[in-house]
């Protein structure tokens, strides 16, 4: 976290309890090859509460090794009904932040096999569009194939870095 510079970026999650009880939160930090980077993390979610947190606030998590590109496991050892969604965070050209979400994947479920379509990639005017892909299981592999068109359905050719 660069406190607000123009394109850097933060990560976050919002939690949600949805039971009768509290829930203790487990955050494990990996690589994007799946090795652990040794920090954990937890919080307590009160009883039919919520949190949103940055990952560097997360008590554990807060030594975080700038840049970090990275999966974040979230996992609970009670049976409560939580609710998970990611937050990414980016200060564009004109010192404006910008958020989105970004969904969970249980990594339980088997990787689909449908086609995805994103019909509008912003890339311009201080807004742009990133793809992140990966593969919830850590015991396969996968692989597909990204195609690019135009507004006007021509195949168009884009290198992705």
């Amino acid at each position: 976290y660069s406190g607000g510079a123009i394109g850097s970026i933060q990560t976050g999650v919002a939690i949600a309890n949805a039971s009768s009880s509290p829930a203790t939160i487990t955050f494990e930090l990996n690589t994007l090859d799946g090795v652990s980077t040794g920090l954990t993390g937890s919080l307590t979610i009160p009883a039919n509460g919520q949190v949103a947190k940055f990952i560097g606030e997360i008590p554990g998590l807060t030594a975080l090794p700038l840049p970090l590109k990275g999966v974040l496991r979230i996992s609970t050892s009670t049976s409560t009904a939580i609710s998970v969604a990611g937050l990414r965070g980016r200060y564009n050209e004109r010192g404006d932040f910008l958020i989105t979400t970004t969904p969970p994947s249980n990594e339980a479920t088997p990787a689909s096999t449908s086609e995805l379509f994103y019909p509008q990639i912003a890339d311009g005017g201080g807004y742009t569009t990133q793809f992140v892909l990966f593969n919830g299981s850590t015991d396969q592999s996968s692989s597909g194939t990204i195609l690019f068109f135009t507004q006007s359905g021509q195949s168009f050719s884009l290198s992705i870095r």
